[in-house]
């Protein structure tokens, strides 16, 4: 036996189907849109925000500093011990441009522009301690202690 069903039933069923074809839609929009915004943060975090674990002072352990590492829009280690004439490397992990520079007008020491993923250097020419930032990202700060 053959049953027929009214011509609304189904175009009702039809409608509710795009109803939740919109709904399905528009969940799939919103979890897109929020991994999105996500994942934006990467290298463009707030400078100086969240400074990585790794970042034990070298003067708290009295050991000269061969390397300051930029990470994360972080010097570190923040603080640094070096020996008067001393190089030291600044691996840049970031992928944007950083310096190393004295906070003095004068600014006995500045690394020039590292490139995102480049290596600079610094050699520490007289004893004292000098505040220092980079020119990029002025809340990037940090001291360094040379010692004869």
């Amino acid at each position: 036996m053959f049953v027929s069903r009214p011509r609304h039933a189904s175009v009702i069923r039809s409608r509710a189907g795009n109803d939740e074809g919109r709904m399905r839609h528009a969940l799939l929009a919103t979890l897109l849109g929020a991994a999105l915004l996500t994942g934006c943060g990467g290298d463009k975090a707030t400078p100086g925000a969240d400074a990585p674990a790794e970042q034990q002072s070298a003067s708290d352990t009295g050991t000269p500093t061969d390397t300051i590492k930029i990470k994360d829009f972080n010097f570190i280690p923040p603080e640094a011990t070096v020996k008067v004439g001393q190089k030291i490397t600044i691996p840049n992990a970031d992928k944007a441009p950083h310096t190393l520079t004295e906070e003095t007008a004068k600014a006995s020491f500045d690394s020039g522009t590292i490139r995102g993923k480049q290596t600079g250097s610094v050699t520490f020419q007289k004893a004292g301690t000098f505040k220092f930032f980079c020119e990029f990202h002025p809340t990037m700060k940090g001291t360094v202690t040379v010692t004869q």
